[in-house]
């Protein structure tokens, strides 16, 4: 395990082209679906993040039946897929992970599948991790959500409403957080056969199971958010990422559209995305991310370090991440020279002049380390402490990195 990383502006013109990995989010919900299909479905070429493997490897122990406790650690999407999907198999299971998903809510996925029938207990803190499930057959039918914490409880549920005889009636109680997530459920259960329908604050899930499949996969844009990031701090012209789709199923595309706020132009040709340089005269970025609250890090850092005022909104579950993702942004923009004001799901600041001093922490949390390594194009060198924690997301980061940075490991 490496304790820190520094990283330095290269002298030399980038002219490669960087390499993203396969989208976790999407590979998760294939490995959910395929294993409800009973592998009638084929997920797929599947992304090597640590969530991926962490997620097969707990689906592969819970068939093999042997082993009764299943450690999902800090992957609150594997944690909460892996919940509604134990709940329908039987069997018994103790669910559990590490300090900072114990302190992750499950309670409205709980809540939700104890109204359709689940034997699910906490054994610890009522609302939190770690929980034991005994799992069992689920008729299915009408269920009540809460929809303020995460969209993974909902895209949870969807996935099993096939395998229940009477399917699923979703009544969300108000508009959704990330609902390109939702949307991303629906068109893979929908490519593997099963019968769903999203409606208004309503999800309609046939119970007649799942077909026979094969799965796509795409490059990652929460990752290419990070590729934005480090182009719009470079003095590079030109910049080529490779197999990114604009077409995408995922929500996550909106990256483009934000960074072109800060002068970044996309065209998609060649079998990927090139991005380039035109003027924007906006001295103010504005952005409600409640529905892509994974891209606030890369957005939100890259424009407090072009010297730009923010006013970021949607930003309420950034608290029930990896980290309190939005304590652990004021915190470590605080150090740089950066003063912000904040509500629970807001962040804003005037233009500022950064001024980098401190190693930056992160909190165990994958996109604050990635967010804070493109501050090395400021002219001053970054220490990243802990920077193993872009495994669970893009493993090849660091190594992609040193296309453009020079890397100290």
């Amino acid at each position: 395990m490496m304790s820190s990383i520094k990283l330095t502006p290269r002298n030399e013109k980038f002219t490669g082209r960087i390499t993203l990995p396969l989208s976790k989010s999407i590979s998760n919900r294939a490995l959910i679906i395929s294993a409800i299909s009973r592998g009638k479905v084929d997920p797929g070429e599947l992304s090597e993040s640590g969530d991926t493997k962490l997620l097969a490897d707990l689906l592969f122990q819970s068939l093999e039946g042997k082993i009764k406790t299943l450690n999902a650690a800090n992957a609150g999407t594997v944690f909460r897929f892996l919940t509604a999907y134990l709940s329908i198999q039987e069997g018994e299971w103790t669910l559990e992970g590490d300090d900072r998903m114990r302190q992750r809510p499950i309670a409205p996925l709980v809540n939700a599948l104890r109204e359709l029938g689940a034997d699910i207990s906490y054994l610890d803190k009522t609302g939190a991790p770690p929980i034991h499930i005994k799992g069992k057959t689920l008729a299915g039918g009408k269920v009540n959500i809460s929809t303020d914490i995460s969209s993974q409880f909902i895209s949870a549920l969807m996935m099993i409403g096939p395998a229940m005889k009477n399917g699923l009636q979703i009544h969300l109680d108000t508009d959704p957080e990330s609902l390109p997530y939702i949307r991303m459920t629906e068109k893979l259960m929908l490519l593997s056969g099963a019968k769903v329908l999203l409606g208004n604050h309503t999800i309609m899930v046939n119970g007649t199971g799942y077909g026979h499949a094969i799965l796509p996969n795409e490059a990652d844009w929460s990752a290419a958010a990070f590729w934005y990031e480090i182009f719009a701090l470079s003095r590079e012209k030109q910049m080529f990422i490779d197999s990114l789709e604009e077409k995408s199923l995922q929500g996550d595309a909106m990256a483009e559209r934000y960074f072109r706020m800060l002068g970044v132009e996309t065209e998609f040709r060649g079998g990927g995305a090139w991005l380039s340089r035109f003027y924007w005269s906006g001295e103010v970025i504005r952005a409600d991310l409640s529905y892509t609250p994974d891209l606030a890090p890369a957005l939100i850092v890259a424009t407090a370090a072009r010297r730009k005022a923010g006013d970021f909104i949607g930003l309420k579950n950034l608290r029930h991440k990896e980290s309190d993702r939005l304590n652990a942004l004021l915190t470590e923009l605080g150090k740089a020279g950066i003063t912000c004001n904040s509500t629970s799901g807001s962040l804003s600041f005037e233009a500022q002049q950064m001024n980098i001093t401190e190693p930056f922490d992160t909190y165990g949390d994958h996109r604050l380390a990635m967010a804070f390594a493109p501050l090395a194009f400021m002219g001053t060198p970054v220490t990243i402490n802990d920077p193993d924690v872009v495994n669970k997301s893009y493993p090849g980061f660091w190594d992609e990195i040193q296309k453009v940075l020079d890397v100290r490991f």
